[in-house]
């Protein structure tokens, strides 16, 4: 009688062993591209926010008013000059924080003027922007909307024409002639840091 043709166990038993090596390193594979993919997309939203905030910020500083409103006078203040608030006061704060208050064109209505505040509270990096008008006075700013998260620290510095980048640590500057934001931000890679120049404002 012919002996019959096929596989042995033994055979059988190593061809699925290699077919499950096979298989395992396909799945770490593609386990390591679906991981890379989403870290590349988290890392997108976190620069995109980013620099979102930052032009924000800067073109806020750069509406900055170069216009001045009249100021409703009072009888007996025909003779007096007007007097208009600075288009930029910065607070700053020994506690790793600042508050930036702007008086900035209005982009939807030519000739008025809006109040702007930027403010860092916990972690979170906020923007408040208040009604436009076209006389003073100019509402204050009042609910704020969130604009950048995870911040560890964020100050702002002043240029001094004699002693160059200035912390304010507590004080206050109106209209200075530049400024200097430094960020701190928490991300799964570890914290990453920003600076940005704005200036000269002349």
């Amino acid at each position: 009688m012919k002996r019959q043709q096929g596989f042995t166990l033994i055979e059988v038993m190593v061809a699925i062993l290699l077919m499950a090596v096979v298989s395992l390193i396909a799945w770490k594979g593609l386990d390591s591209v679906t991981r890379a993919d989403s870290h590349l997309q988290a890392s997108g939203e976190q620069s995109d926010s980013l620099l979102r905030a930052l032009n924000q910020l800067q073109r806020d500083v750069e509406l900055r008013a170069g216009i001045e409103l009249s100021e409703p006078k009072r009888a007996g203040e025909e003779d007096e000059p007007d007097t208009a608030p600075p288009a930029l006061t910065v607070r700053g704060s020994d506690s790793q924080g600042f508050r930036l208050d702007i008086i900035r064109t209005a982009a939807d209505r030519p000739g008025a003027l809006q109040r702007v505040r930027w403010w860092l509270k916990g972690d979170t990096l906020y923007r408040a922007a208040a009604p436009a008008r076209s006389r003073y006075p100019l509402p204050a700013p009042t609910s704020g909307v969130a604009v950048l998260t995870d911040v560890s620290e964020a100050q702002v510095r002043v240029w001094d024409p004699d002693k160059g980048w200035r912390q304010l640590s507590g004080n206050r500057k109106e209209d200075p002639p530049g400024l200097e934001l430094r960020l701190t931000r928490q991300t799964p890679q570890g914290p990453e840091h920003y600076r940005q120049v704005i200036g000269p404002l002349l």
